[in-house]
């Protein structure tokens, strides 16, 4: 049975967990607490890697003191069945043959017993989505019926920001008060996770910040206001403070606008949308506050300290607003019908951008449309009125995204100006990306609810200490780490890497050069240097076939079956049994071919033998060599 599974094989690992469960409920053990093995093994797909064979006791304190506190809600009285369970059901896996090393996972498990209890209760170790699904079961809402959630969830949005955090618990990031629990419209949490990211330095984040000019607007603006200034019967800003503030904040708005020969009288400061717009985010972040007629200092001033935790907050505080529902806030013709719709989509929009990288603009102005039309029946309307509409959908969301690039949380790159009708100017293409701000602050928004992991943190560590850290961590977020450290390292990097491999274990050596090959052929002349090395020299030879550097001589193993055995071996280790069988196995075997090679393998006394002739016994397509490599194979198992 295959065991390990990637975050695309969930038919396949449903499948395994089943049958895992299952076995262990038909045990003694495991009778009545199938539900805690399948909680286990969800944790261990969706946020260890997924390999079901293999359990380090680091990963069972991981799942016991990290994963199981913040996401698992649980009666106090289950509390003491779960580390218990988890270590008979490891112990169960051992026995079956499943996995190699149960017992030191197991006795991970009955260590951290009373430290998983007191966690458990500590709500400080709740996630946001934790703490906020409690807090719709206690309010009777059933957690299985989409639109009672939905309802749950409209009515926390429209709660006090105090109330929410109330309930949320305090943020990971002081100031932080980005969107409740997750983005409007995400699934509750569930057992899976965001691919690696790296997040710039603070001290660079913090300089975005800073010169950000939604940062600079906020700043003017609470110095502006002082220790008070009176609002009009309607809570906006005087007109006189509102002509003084188009200039001091730099809004772009205009003040009696005059087009041709006409005078546009502006008769209210909401008519002035850049101002109201600043005047909006502050009282929402808490900067402002509104007490009858007057605006004053508002309980959160402090965030005017720390320019990032302040950005992230109007952010979070534009999705709150609603940045196609405030400039529709006086639609009254209807052009904005979709402004709800494109405003819940922000955050989703975000976080594609977050796990799929760049995207053309055009292509999420046409998926947006496409949403529309799923969720609307237009069955009369004109076609022409339709394409209108769609004009106008596709630029409210190139609006949107120009509002969040002004708070550096998106760059748009690419888009081409043109004349339009009525005399303005069209925008057309461009593609959008996460900023260095966008990722910290969707990361951010993610890491509410599911796993969102950070890599990163080794940039400075040698190349020895880099792969030694990465070989125990999942693969996506190892390959991860050791990019972002290749990328600081620059032009040094191959030859650190290489002075490092001598000295690490095998795992941490495949991770090696995985990372060489990433680099391509500039790492040439640092890997040459390893040719010699007995135990290295397979990977040089992969690591030149696979940078097209090689000729067709390197690979030929004729009469030299312990290096053949070498070769396939690290392919395998690299690349997978099917990759060593499909690309590799027949070119190396040489001119006598794989049945003569195999003849001759089975006597080569090394570890890695069993794992080659296995892999061609089970994977070569043609029977023939299948049955040759099975035959040398049960030939190598009972000489030793």
């Amino acid at each position: 049975m295959a065991l390990q599974f990637g975050s695309d094989d969930e038919k396949a690992f449903h499948r395994a967990r089943d049958g895992l469960v299952a076995g262990f409920e038909a045990t003694a053990a495991g009778r009545g607490h199938g539900w805690i093995a399948e909680q286990l093994l969800d944790f261990k797909w969706g946020y260890l890697g997924g390999d079901l064979a293999r359990w380090a006791p680091a990963e069972i304190s991981e799942i016991l003191l990290g994963l199981y506190p913040a996401k698992v809600m649980l009666d106090e009285e289950d509390l003491d069945l779960i580390p218990p369970v988890v270590a008979a059901f490891l112990r169960h896996l051992g026995d079956e043959g499943v996995v190699a090393e149960a017992e030191a996972g197991a006795r991970r498990a009955d260590e951290v017993a009373a430290e998983f209890r007191t966690r458990a209760l500590d709500p400080d170790n709740w996630s946001f989505g934790k703490r906020l699904w409690g807090d719709a079961a206690a309010s009777g809402v059933d957690l299985t019926d989409p639109d009672s959630l939905q309802g749950f969830m409209a009515e926390f949005n429209e709660r006090p920001r105090s109330e929410r955090d109330a309930i949320l618990g305090p943020p990971s990031t002081p100031g932080w008060h980005g969107p409740a629990a997750m983005a409007p419209g995400m699934a509750p949490p569930s057992a899976m996770s965001l691919p690696p990211v790296v997040l710039a330095p603070v001290e660079e984040l913090t300089a975005i910040a800073a010169a950000n000019r939604w940062v600079g607007r906020m700043s003017a603006l609470v110095d502006f206001v002082g220790d008070g200034r009176p609002l009009t019967d309607r809570g906006n800003l005087k007109l006189a403070d509102g002509k003084v503030l188009v200039k001091l904040l730099d809004t772009g708005d205009r003040f009696d606008e005059k087009i041709n020969d006409r005078v546009f009288k502006t008769r209210s400061v909401d008519d002035l949308h850049g101002v109201t717009l600043a005047f909006r985010l502050a009282v929402e972040s808490g900067l402002l506050a509104v007490e009858g007629r007057r605006v004053i200092p508002g309980p959160s001033l402090d965030l005017l300290e720390d320019r990032l935790a302040l950005l992230g907050v109007l952010v979070g505080t534009l999705g709150d607003i609603g940045a196609c529902q405030f400039w529709h806030r006086h639609d009254h013709y209807g052009f904005g019908w979709y402004a709800e719709d494109l405003d819940a989509e922000m955050w989703p929009m975000l976080l594609d951008l977050y796990v799929e990288g760049p995207m053309p603009l055009p292509d999420l102005q046409e998926e947006f449309w496409a949403l529309l039309m799923e969720e609307y029946e237009f069955p009369t309307a004109d076609a022409r009125k339709l394409d209108l509409h769609q004009e106008f959908a596709a630029s409210s969301v190139r609006r949107m995204f120009g509002l969040l690039e002004e708070l550096a949380v998106v760059t748009v790159t690419g888009a081409v100006e043109a004349p339009g009708r009525f005399g303005m100017t069209e925008v057309t293409g461009g593609e959008v990306a996460l900023a260095p701000v966008g990722t910290w602050v969707v990361n951010r928004m993610a890491s509410a609810a599911v796993a969102a992991p950070v890599v990163g943190g080794l940039r400075d560590a040698s190349a020895a200490d880099l792969l030694a850290a990465a070989s125990d961590r999942p693969a996506a977020e190892a390959t991860a780490e050791i990019e972002a450290w290749v990328a600081h390292h620059g032009e040094h990097a191959a030859a650190e890497l290489v002075a490092a491999l001598g000295g690490v274990d095998e795992t941490a050596r495949g991770l090696g050069f995985r990372a060489l090959l990433g680099i391509g052929p500039s790492a040439a002349d640092a890997v040459a240097t390893l040719a010699d090395d007995a135990e290295l020299a397979p990977y040089v030879t992969v690591w030149r076939v696979d940078t097209l550097v090689a000729d067709e001589a390197e690979i030929d193993c004729t009469g030299d079956p312990e290096r053949f055995i070498r070769l396939l071996a690290v392919v395998v280790e690299l690349w997978g049994p099917t990759a060593a069988v499909a690309g590799w196995a027949g070119n190396a075997a040489g001119p006598a071919g794989l049945p003569a090679m195999l003849d001759a393998t089975w006597k080569v006394g090394r570890p890695e033998t069993e794992v080659v002739l296995a892999a061609i016994g089970s994977e070569h397509p043609d029977k023939v060599v299948a049955k040759a490599a099975r035959k040398a194979l049960f030939k190598y198992r009972s000489a030793r």
